[in-house]
């Protein structure tokens, strides 16, 4: 294998064989790259397979990606998240769990939070507690009976332990009827993918075992953004049996604490309980020389800027209000595709190439309101997996398909029901009469789907909705998202050596089948939790005034949550490869109409 360009740093760690290694390797410094070739070369060289584990299906792609699809590869090395991962075992002992049928996932929040609901209405002193609520504190009564449930799975404690911790007792009731309900469903949340396969290998040492004698060698990306349940999950996988592990991260990227993430699962609990070997990778090869010395700047860091020939930009641009500072960066983004070249940019400069970044989506309000009056193409990067219908047809063919390949699920059929306003949609008489005549013909066509026939029975709904439907919009949003999801069918048969409708949904809800191709195009916004990961060459970073990035409630609690906030300031930076601008408005406009005086983000201080 060749390793050519690979710097002395990166050819010792994919050189490393046996042992177990922690590398701290900062932005732009090539780790996934030398975390690929360390996998190439040890897939050629060592027995046993080689599980890598990533955070998100992007990462995971990049990775399969750089390593080709050669026989040797599809064979011996996993590459995917730890949702996939898990997944891919509870498909094949789901019955050891207590499952009759592969349990299936409520991966969208208005699932989860249409339970909750069902749980509270189920008991008279939770109903009688809700209903006297006003209607902000209902949301905030719901929304923290789901996190009290996710917290409970991803740290590995009974409900009572964290109830008494804390001032809703309730909660307690409220998960296990939760739980109850998801079994009743014949359906698992995203926490127990996870919790489930970590009982799974921890209650069950002969299935345990089966894997541990599988995989040789275990790789670990991004690893700052463990939580205890995924570290947990680890330990049970390795036992005493798996002792080849490698994670590589940067605590200085550590921005998800709010879900349970700490970098010290990486920095302390792996160093000790795998005896692991710590390697600095502190170098740059992504971001310009003046991104670089801002980021040193901003973290206190040593990163040495490896390629000094590209001195890009970075600059501070304070304006007097957010109207003001979206008239900014307008202009900015004006006057960057204009230019067309520059010499620190390959190609030509076009909208694609510039991201707007914020803490908080709100942010964007004026900007977005002056790239539609300019008409400039922009999107919004969504965080969000699996398929979101918008068209009528489609969240009606979405919601039959979800109950044909699950027919215990209760919760969907009943959404069913209420968007075609009938009580029985196995009806045909009531079906007739429906709000949605159409219901008829797409209950017919998924009845008579399997997976050999989707493709035919996805045709047979193109002809239906170019026939039916009158509306022209309506008709494009319509064929446009039957076509994603047809898109998704055959990125989900590529990867599949045995297809079923029960896999190509699991494989949906995980975001597995998204098809690269179909990029979005023009200016990208996007919040700096989404847009970890990814980058572009100019980067406008908005709303950098105090109370806002920080936001208000970590400047109020210190500590580590105002550390995250910095980190997340980090994060955003180096998103920038070339070009760096940081805008705030002097003045905010706050919620009851007044304007009030802001001051420069504490982060930024240090580089005035």
């Amino acid at each position: 294998m060749s390793q050519i360009n690979l710097s002395p740093n990166q050819k010792n760690i994919v050189g490393l064989n046996e042992g177990a290694y922690l590398v701290l390797a900062s932005a732009g410094s090539g780790k996934t790259r030398v975390l690929t070739e360390r996998i190439k070369r040890l897939s050629e060289t060592v027995d046993g397979k080689i599980l890598a584990i990533t955070f998100t299906n992007k990462a995971a792609a990049e990775i399969r990606d750089r390593l080709g699809a050669s026989d040797n590869i599809n064979k011996r090395v996993f590459v995917g998240t730890f949702h996939s991962f898990c997944q891919s075992i509870l498909e094949l002992r789901f019955k050891l769990l207590g499952y009759n049928r592969m349990p299936h996932i409520f991966e969208d929040d208005s699932d989860r939070l249409e339970l909750i609901k069902q749980a509270i209405k189920s008991v008279p002193f939770f109903t009688e507690i809700y209903d006297n609520l006003e209607a902000k504190k209902k949301n905030e009564y719901t929304y923290n009976a789901l996190q009290f449930i996710s917290e409970v799975k991803r740290e590995l404690i009974s409900a009572e332990e964290l109830a008494e911790s804390g001032e809703n007792i309730e909660y307690q009731y409220l998960f296990e009827t939760y739980q109850d309900l998801l079994k009743s469903n014949n359906a698992i949340d995203f926490d127990d993918i996870i919790k489930l396969v970590y009982e799974l290998f921890t209650n069950n040492e002969s299935v345990a075992n089966l894997y541990r004698k599988a995989y040789s060698f275990v790789c670990i990306d991004e690893c700052q953004d463990l939580n205890k349940l995924q570290y947990f999950l680890l330990k049970s996988l390795c036992g005493n049996m798996i002792k080849n592990v490698m994670m590589v991260g940067d605590p200085n990227q550590a921005i998800y604490g709010f879900n349970g993430s700490a970098s010290s699962f990486m920095q302390e609990d792996f160093v000790a309980d795998f005896n692991a070997q710590k390697i600095s990778l502190d170098e740059n090869y992504r971001c310009s020389k003046s991104v670089i010395e801002a980021s040193n700047v901003l973290m206190e860091l040593k990163v040495e800027a490896i390629n000094y020939v590209i001195k890009g930009a970075f600059q501070i641009q304070p304006a007097d209000t957010e109207i003001d500072e979206a008239k900014l960066v307008i202009n900015g983004i004006k006057k960057s595709v204009n230019l067309k070249f520059h010499n620190d940019i390959e190609g030509e400069i076009t909208y694609d190439k510039i991201s707007v970044l914020g803490r908080n989506k709100f942010v964007f309000k004026d900007v977005e309101k002056l790239l539609i009056e300019e008409d400039i193409p922009y999107y919004f990067k969504s965080g969000n997996i699996g398929i979101k219908f918008s068209s009528a047809s489609m969240k009606i063919f979405d919601l039959y398909f979800r109950v044909k390949i699950n027919p215990l699920d209760k919760l969907h059929q009943k959404k069913l029901e209420d968007i075609l306003k009938v009580n029985d949609v196995f009806n045909s008489n009531e079906l007739q009469t429906s709000k949605f005549p159409i219901s008829i013909n797409i209950k017919e066509i998924v009845t008579e789907t399997s997976i050999e026939n989707l493709h035919l029975k996805v045709e047979a709904l193109k002809k239906l909705f170019t026939e039916v439907i009158g509306d022209d919009d309506e008709k494009k949003l319509t064929l446009d998202e039957l076509n994603d999801f047809s898109n998704q069918l055959i990125q989900y048969k590529k990867q599949n050596l045995k297809p079923s409708l029960d896999g190509f949904k699991s494989a949906i809800a995980l975001g597995l089948t998204n098809n690269s191709s179909n990029k979005d195009l023009g200016v990208c916004l996007s919040t700096v939790h989404t847009m970890k990961g990814q980058e572009s060459e100019i980067v406008f970073l908005i709303g950098m005034d105090d109370g806002t990035f920080p936001d208000f409630r970590a400047v109020n609690k210190g500590g580590e949550e105002l550390q995250q906030e910095k980190n997340n300031t980090y994060v955003a930076f180096t998103r920038a490869k070339r070009f760096l601008y940081v805008t705030y408005p002097k003045n905010r406009l706050m919620p009851w109409g007044d304007y009030k005086a802001r001051t420069i983000s504490r982060f930024l201080k240090p580089l005035i």
